[in-house]
C-alpha cells in the first residue's frame, strides 16, 4: 500500500554540506528530514568544528530558525545545500518555532497552541493535552517519528466542534509587488510573512479552495481564483493547485506546528 502524503513528507530528507569559515576541517555532510530544524545540529557541529556554533548562513544571508523544508522552499538552493555555520548572532525568535534545543518544548507548545486557537476558535484541544503528550509531540519532531506524531496530532485536528479556520502563513519575496490589503505583513529578512484567519468554508458552506482564499487576501498578486497568473505557490517543493481545498491541504501537508506554510514564486 502506498504511503500517505503526510507520511511521504515526513520521509523526505534534505542533504546538507556545512562548513565553518575558520575551520580547515572537512565539511560536515548530513541528510536531515524536511520537518527538522537546523538548530538541532548545533551541538554536533560545535563538536565537529571544535568551536561554538550558533547561526547558519546561506550566501551571506543569516537563516531564520524555520523548518528545513520551508527554508529550502524559500531560498531554492541547489542540493546538497551548502551552508556556513558560525558563532555570530543567534536565532531571531521573531517568527521561529524554536529558539534553541533547551527551549524547544515550550516554543513548540506556544506555536501549536496558536494554530489550535485559529482552527477551533479556542485552544481547548492543546490545553487539554497532558504534559507527557506535549513532550511526545515535540520529541516526535526531533526523532522524525511520524507514527507517534500522527497519533497525538490527530487529537488536535479532530476537535468535537467543526473546523473554523485554517492556520495559514504565506511567505512572499520582499522585492515583488504585494497587496496592501493583506491582513498582516512583517519584514522577515528577504521575505515578508502574511498571516491571516482563513475560513475553512465559504459563504456557500462549501470547502474554501486555495485560489479563493488567495484572491481575498492578495487580489493584486492573485487576481484569479483558478490559475497562477502573476504568481504561484510552492508547498514542500511542489506547485500547489489553486483548486485544492484548504482543509485538505492543512490535514495532509501542514508543518508539525499545525501551520500551512506557502511560499510565493513569481
Amino acid at each position: 500500500m502506498s504511503a500517505s502524503i503526510s507520511q511521504t513528507l515526513w520521509n523526505a530528507r534534505i542533504p546538507l554540506h556545512i562548513t565553518h569559515p575558520s575551520s580547515r576541517t572537512s565539511p560536515f555532510i548530513v541528510s536531515v528530514p524536511r520537518f527538522s530544524y537546523l538548530a538541532l545540529l548545533l551541538p554536533r557541529l560545535s563538536a565537529f568544528f571544535s568551536t561554538p556554533c550558533s547561526s547558519f548562513h546561506f550566501e551571506d544571508v543569516q537563516l531564520r530558525n524555520l523548518a528545513v523544508g520551508l527554508l529550502v522552499d524559500l531560498y531554492q538552493p541547489h542540493l546538497p545545500w551548502r551552508l556556513t555555520v558560525n558563532d555570530g548572532v543567534g536565532w531571531d525568535i521573531g517568527d521561529t518555532f524554536i529558539n534553541s534545543v533547551k527551549e524547544a518544548i515550550s516554543m513548540c507548545a506556544n506555536s501549536t497552541t496558536q494554530a489550535d486557537f485559529i482552527r477551533n476558535g479556542n485552544a481547548n484541544q492543546i490545553m487539554k493535552m497532558s504534559k507527557d503528550h506535549t513532550t511526545q509531540l515535540w520529541n516526535s519532531v526531533v526523532d522524525n517519528d511520524y507514527a507517534t506524531f500522527s497519533r497525538i496530532n490527530s487529537r488536535l485536528l479532530n476537535a468535537p466542534t467543526a473546523l473554523r479556520n485554517v492556520p495559514v502563513r504565506i511567505y512572499i519575496p520582499s522585492s515583488p509587488m504585494s497587496s496592501s490589503s493583506a491582513p498582516s505583513e512583517a519584514a522577515a529578512g528577504s521575505f515578508k510573512v502574511v498571516q491571516a484567519l482563513v475560513p475553512a468554508v465559504g459563504p456557500d458552506r462549501k470547502p474554501q479552495l486555495l485560489g479563493q482564499a488567495l484572491k481575498k487576501l492578495m487580489p493584486m498578486l492573485f487576481p484569479s481564483t483558478r490559475d497562477p497568473i502573476l504568481a504561484g505557490l510552492i508547498l514542500h517543493g511542489a506547485p500547489v493547485p489553486f483548486q485544492a481545498p484548504l482543509e485538505s491541504l492543512m490535514r495532509e501537508a501542514a508543518y508539525p506546528d499545525g501551520w500551512l506554510c506557502l511560499v510565493v514564486v513569481v
